[in-house]
This record gives C-alpha cells, structure tokens and sequence, in this order.
C-alpha cells in the first residue's frame, strides 16, 4: 500500500512489491458515469547497471493488468481494473529526476479492439448481456422494450434485426444511448493473504447496463418503489460549502452552473413499418427530479422541443426521445475539490451526496458524475462533478 493506493499487477492481482511502491510519485485515476475509466503510475526513475529499475519491469509493461483502490475506514473502494496500453519514460542525464509514466484503462479497451459484424434477434438487452458476460465476472443488464428479428404482434416487437457493424465496446454505449440507459463498472474488492510479500486482491468486476440513478421504470432488483422515487443520498457524508466553522467545510473550491436552455418535451411522428400509418408520439424525461420538491425543467413553465428523428417505428422514436429529455434534464451541473481526509470518505461516479451552505435555491442532493483522483505522499485529491435536475424546494 503506497501512500493510500492499493496497487495489485497481474491477472492474480497481486500487490506490487515495496521496492516498487516505494518509486511511486502520484497515481491518477479518473471517471466518469459512462465513459472507460483512465489511469495513470508516475515512477521515480533510476537507472542501475546501465538499466532503467522500473522501464524493465515486468509487471508495468505494456498490456499488463493493474488494479488500482482505495481503502477507507474499513471499506476498499476498487477505482479501476484493466490493461497497461502506453508507458512513457523521461530519463535526465545521470539518472535524477528521471521519471517512468504507465497509463492504462479499464477492460472496456478489450472490448473496442475488433469490429464485430453480426445481425441480433430478440431484446438489445439480451445480446448486451451475452457480450458482457464473455468479459466480466458479473452483469446486471435492465431489460429493453423492443423484440428484433420477430414477426409484428405488437408495440413491443419490429421484423428488423439488430445490426451490430462496430466493437463490442461501442455496440453496448449504442444500445444504452438509445434506450436511456448507461454503462459502467463497479469493483467489489477485498485483501487476500497476511504475508504483505504475498498479498493479493480478490476482485469481482460487474458491468452495469442500466439507468443511473434508478427510475421507476428501471428498478433494480428489491428495490421497492418509495426507494426508487425518494433520490437520497447513497453515502454518509456530505460536501459542506459555504456553512459555519463549526460545521467544518469540508470542500476547497466550488463552483456550480445552472443552464435552464434545453429541450423539455418532444411530440413528433413516426410511421409504423408494419402497416406505413403514422403514428403520433409524445415523450417526457422519465427520470424522477433529484429534488422532488424541487423545480426542474419539466415544470419550468416555458417549452423548449427537443428534435429527433429515426426511421425506426413509434417505439424506437419514443425510447430515443426519452432518452435525449433525461440526458437534457441534468442542467444543473458543478464542480468541487476536496480531500479524502477532509470528505472522510471516497466519491465515486454514480453516488448521490448531500451539498450544504448553498442556499435554498442549490443546497440538497446531486449526483456525482465524474471524479478525477490523484494520489501523492500529501493526500489523496479528488476533483468531482456533480450533476442535479432541479432547484429549490427548502
């Protein structure tokens, strides 16, 4: 454990040597909602016997596994899990100051390797579940609403088949864009062994394919539906802004923009392959306000259409449109710097946490949407946005 990062190599995941923690200088890991998560080991470089003592290692070359996580309290937080793809090395003359950088990303780079060209029958839902299961340990994927390659009996089915011409990678970003859903990893992770030289993380790596937050519509398993429409906070701290010494603020810098100027309804038309009748549609962002007593763009009192067109059937339009409206609803959006000592806690992409000391307007709920750490002997920074779809309510 270097200076707050669990760093593990290898497809055992087994904890990089002291030798080798001891050389590290910063570790940068970012994320974000629905985007591969980035990292990056900077290392203190020596050269010994005419050889670079970290450049030559195995285990930090180019297509090596690393893990890297966090713990807190009694909890390890898991950040990130996928191959070395670049290393850079600076080396100065006589050696000091010389320094070696491996960056990498999460497992979904293996996944965007090969163009894939197949055409799926029955729910998107269904072939994003048997792509992910070829890659991850665990998969909870939400159900989609349309049936491909069936014969017409229905709304819920279409007679084309679901033509996938690219990656695995961008095929499942697709299918989650098109039905208002998002894609991302969660690390499940916990230390094996007593002997540090032998130390290993046990690691169960699931990939989400569903709404983030939860919808009525898009329940996770036993989630009731008070817990779905009651957005709380899903961690036990709070980022405390502007409020009194003696409640501690516990951020470095926050700075919040509210843009009111996007689409808050669609009606259209669509013409229904089996027949060629339109077939008038309407949609709405189904995503639950953050704040329920809050003010969100739906009840704004002022229209703005969203434009959107598909040569699909009335279906497919209406789960683009929602999805496009959910996506607009977010129009409250900020940024935060604190610490992992000043937070007591680790954020991640996906959390719902509380913000105090802005005010009636701002204060309450936000979702977490992305969350740059870096790591180094002083602390462990976290750079974080946040995201909300209304205002007010206190």
């Amino acid at each position: 454990m270097g200076f707050g990062a669990i760093i593990a190599a290898g497809e055992s995941n087994k904890l990089l040597s002291a030798q080798v923690l001891d050389c590290i200088t910063e570790v940068r890991v970012e994320q974000s909602l629905d985007e591969p998560t980035r990292f990056a080991l900077r290392f203190q470089e020596d050269i010994i016997d005419g050889e670079p003592a970290i450049g030559s290692m195995p285990e930090l070359q180019c297509g090596q596994m690393l893990a890297i996580a966090v713990q807190s309290g009694d909890a390890i937080h898991g950040l990130v899990r996928g191959p070395i793809t670049d290393v850079q090395c600076s080396v100065m003359r006589g050696g000091p100051e010389s320094w070696c950088q491996v960056n990498g990303q999460d497992l979904r780079v293996e996944m965007d390797r090969q163009c894939v060209r197949r055409a799926w029958s029955g729910r998107a839902s269904a072939a994003a579940e048997t792509i992910l299961t070829q890659t991850f340990d665990r998969v909870q994927v939400e159900q989609t609403n349309l049936i491909y390659g069936a014969p017409r009996s229905g709304t819920s089915q279409i007679s084309q088949t679901l033509n996938q011409r690219t990656t695995n990678a961008a095929f499942i970003r697709q299918i989650a864009r098109q039905n208002n859903l998002q894609f991302w990893l969660e690390y499940e992770c916990q230390l094996n062994g007593l002997d540090p030289t032998s130390q290993s993380l046990d690691i169960t790596e699931t990939a989400n394919l569903k709404p983030s937050p939860p919808r009525p519509n898009g329940a996770t398993a036993g989630a009731s539906p008070v817990d779905l429409m009651q957005l709380v906070p899903t961690v036990a701290v709070a980022l405390r802004v502007n409020v009194e010494p003696a409640q501690c603020p516990n951020v470095t810098a926050f700075d919040l923009t509210e843009n009111p100027e996007r689409p808050n309804q669609f009606v259209g038309t669509a013409i229904d392959d089996s027949n060629l009748q339109e077939h008038p549609t309407s949609a709405t962002d189904l995503q639950p306000a953050i704040r329920q007593d809050g003010t969100g763009l739906t009840n704004s009192g002022v229209q703005r259409d969203v434009c959107i067109t598909t040569a699909g059937n009335p279906t497919e339009l209406q789960n683009r449109a929602e999805a496009a409206l959910t996506e607009a609803g977010w129009f409250v959006n900020a940024t935060a710097s604190t610490t992992a000592y000043m937070l007591g806690d680790v954020l991640m992409p996906h959390n719902v946490i509380e913000v105090k000391g802005l005010g009636s307007k701002h204060s309450g709920p936000y979702q977490v949407s992305a969350v740059t750490h870096v790591i180094n002997a002083a602390d462990h920074f976290m750079d974080i946005q946040l995201r909300r779809n209304a205002t007010g309510g206190e």
